[in-house]
């Protein structure tokens, strides 16, 4: 035997097969939020070529709508999935709950980078077609693209914004699985108060205007690196949590 036969094997020599794991069933990452990222934007865009063949808003002003939304919500169920469905399957396979953790948020960074790109290019077209030629905007929205770096600057807070979602629909099954619904749902009361105190405070400080306009003064760069903050936090504590959770 030799000297490299006898070194025991490394955990983290499954870490591709962990991220994997998460692209066993190709609808759930993959092709269920291609059909609905296309089909929100097909959608959006009928009823914008509907409301120009009527004679367009008032005043000629442009239509935005919020359909992007709906990827990023279809994500967020299906990270919230992966945590119901594949974390008993991957106990079962003798990962550790440290790579299965590291390689989900592993698969998840891939999807939020294809789902940035794609917002990228989906901006980009409607940029240069004047909003599918009716004026209609879906995901050339001002306050992503008129900031630094244009359409890649909203390519990079849509990807990091969706990582961030999809690690905390992760987190919440998580949560739910090692303490149980009663005192999720007391964790969750607990951050609305949390919330609701903070509100009062600026309420009773009279600084509402000052918050407004902090917020107003950010770009989508300094959204991002909260955002990439958020991710990190919500990580650490997923993994944190999952270290004392059953599978069952």
């Amino acid at each position: 035997m030799t000297a490299t036969e006898s070194m025991p094997r490394s955990s983290f020599s499954r870490l591709p097969a962990a991220i994997g794991l998460q692209f066993l069933v190709p609808s759930s990452l993959v092709l269920v939020p291609v059909l609905v990222f296309f089909s929100a934007w097909a959608i959006a865009a009928g009823i914008g070529w509907l409301v120009h063949s009527q004679g367009g808003i008032d005043g000629g002003q442009p239509m935005y709508t919020g359909a992007s939304q709906a990827t990023l919500w279809c994500l967020v169920f299906m990270a919230a999935y992966a945590a119901s469905h594949t974390f008993p399957f991957a106990m079962a396979l003798s990962y550790s709950r440290r790579v299965f953790t590291l390689g989900t948020v592993l698969a998840f960074c891939i999807v939020s980078l294809l789902f940035g790109a794609a917002v990228a290019a989906a901006a980009a077209i409607e940029q240069a077609t004047d909003g599918l030629g009716v004026d209609s905007y879906t995901f050339a929205l001002p306050f992503l693209v008129d900031g630094p770096g244009g359409v890649f600057g909203a390519g990079l807070v849509s990807a990091l914004l969706c990582l961030a979602l999809m690690i905390a629909g992760f987190a919440i099954v998580i949560l739910y699985r090692r303490f149980g619904l009663m005192k999720l749902w007391i964790g969750i009361l607990g951050l609305v108060v949390i919330l609701a105190g903070v509100a009062g405070l600026i309420t009773v400080n009279e600084a509402w205007g000052d918050t407004w306009r902090w917020l107003t003064e950010q770009t989508v760069l300094t959204f991002s690196g909260y955002l990439a903050a958020a991710s990190l936090v919500l990580t650490a504590v997923t993994y944190a949590t999952i270290r004392k959770t059953t599978p069952a």
